[in-house]
């Protein structure tokens, strides 16, 4: 009984966890979705490599992630400093971005964010499967899933998150992902 009480706990403070660094990824999603429409950006709309990957993966998407996740990261630090005002005792498990360097933390994870996706557009094109095609449940799941293990992966081998962490995340940031893609679209941001 003990040891399953410590296994749900460890699940919670993790899910807990992975929402925490999963607002970042929101945030900078919504933060990238306005950085697409400046002149800037859209010198980079170009796709990656057509026949490789398809006419969505673009290049803008490997540069404005890792800057949109860079301000993400900073303005979620500057929210934890309040936190820490209000409430002096976080607790203990709790993942800071604070004990990160923000500008490494941010960048590494937006352009592995959207590197990850690479691997699935090339597999999805040689089976001529649509960009963009929801009508398969599997590949819907696989779209959500390709970006948020390659972060999991490199949360554990890169910054040394505990193991139980990436095993938690393999289970939630899917689905967390799949509720925020849902959100954008809902918000006109996708």
């Amino acid at each position: 009984m003990i040891k399953e009480f410590h296994i749900w706990q460890f699940f919670l403070n993790d899910t807990l966890n992975l929402l925490w660094l999963a607002l970042s990824l929101f945030i900078a999603g919504i933060i990238e979705a306005f950085l697409w429409k400046t002149p800037l950006f859209q010198i980079a709309n170009k796709p990656i490599q057509l026949q490789l990957f398809g006419a969505n993966k673009k290049w803008r998407g490997l540069i404005s992630l890792p800057l949109a996740m860079v301000a993400s990261v900073y303005l979620l630090h500057i929210i934890e400093n309040l936190i820490e005002i209000l409430i002096p005792s976080l607790p203990q498990k709790a993942i800071l971005f604070s004990n990160f360097n923000l500008l490494e933390f941010g960048l590494l994870v937006g352009f592995i964010f959207n590197l990850s996706e690479l691997p699935n557009s090339f597999v999805k094109r040689r089976l001529d499967i649509p960009p963009g095609d929801e009508s398969s449940k599997i590949f819907y799941f696989i779209d959500h899933m390709d970006s948020t293990y390659g972060v999991l992966i490199l949360w554990y081998f890169y910054f040394h998150f505990p193991l139980h962490f990436v095993l938690t995340g393999l289970i939630v940031t899917p689905l967390l992902f799949m509720g925020a893609t849902e959100l954008r679209k809902k918000l006109g941001l996708k």
